[in-house]
């Protein structure tokens, strides 16, 4: 058992090292709207930079066709947090109906963390779509495992994270976005489903809160060398997104309920 899930998580860090690129060209373009095209931009010059782009590891080291210089480090994050995500996911659920879904959810976690983290943006297109799909895909998965509890602990999730971010925002606007607690919603719903017990879920939703809000202000740190500011306004997606994902891995619920 251990090794078949050993192998599996190995299989998705290749599948998530794989996959990366294609996510990289979301986090490219979906803010300025731009046409999708297989390949990536320079994050300098903007210039496509062809196929060979999307190529894991041997890109990295790439430079543009066009200014010479680093095509950019968000290609490199995107990869390395995907193929990791997708590895602890797997290694973490096993292979069982919920994997999928949790899979398509730290795929959109990278993809608007990246985005918040270089434009402080959450974009509808991204977040609505995602919302409306996961609570689809819970509904149904939970009907045929027989796993009614699971969608009650969901909808909470949802409320209680969506609330409690909400209300943040509407105390100090500037601390915490509208995309924020879009985002929020999303993200309770995925914690809220791993217990069946309404309270359990709703003790992991403010446990990842509180997680979040810690590792708001180190990735705060990070944001503001990275972009040589002194003190600047951070975005706080990327927090919210690292706490939640960390908490599917760590909690123990869901697997125990889909596999026995």
């Amino acid at each position: 058992m251990e090794t078949t899930r050993l192998l599996l998580g190995i299989g998705f860090f290749l599948f998530g090292l794989a996959l990366g690129p294609w996510l990289g060209i979301a986090v490219d373009r979906v803010v300025e709207r731009v046409s999708f095209r297989p390949e990536h931009r320079c994050t300098n010059c903007q210039q496509g930079q062809g196929r060979s782009s999307l190529i894991p590891v041997v890109s990295w080291f790439a430079d543009c066709v066009t200014c010479n210089q680093s095509v950019g480090r968000r290609y490199l994050m995107v990869d390395v947090a995907t193929a990791f995500t997708f590895a602890a996911l797997a290694y973490r659920f096993g292979a069982v109906a919920v994997l999928g879904p949790y899979l398509a959810f730290g795929a959109v976690l990278i993809v608007l963390s990246a985005i918040d983290f270089e434009t402080h943006l959450l974009p509808n297109i991204i977040v609505w779509p995602s919302v409306l799909t996961g609570l689809f895909l819970i509904l149904v998965i939970s009907g045929q495992l027989g796993y009614s509890e699971g969608i009650s602990s969901a909808l909470l999730g949802g409320a209680v994270f969506g609330g409690f971010i909400g209300l943040s925002h509407v105390v100090y606007a500037p601390g915490m976005g509208r995309g924020d607690v879009k985002l929020s919603l999303l993200l309770g719903l995925f914690l809220g489903w791993m217990h069946p017990s309404l309270i359990e879920a709703t003790r992991l939703v403010f446990l990842t809160i509180i997680a979040a809000l810690l590792g708001g202000g180190l990735i705060g740190l990070v944001y503001n060398r990275v972009r040589k500011l002194g003190k600047a306004e951070i975005p706080f997606g990327p927090a919210l997104a690292i706490a939640t994902i960390t908490a599917v891995i760590v909690s123990p619920r869901l697997v125990d309920v889909v596999t026995y």
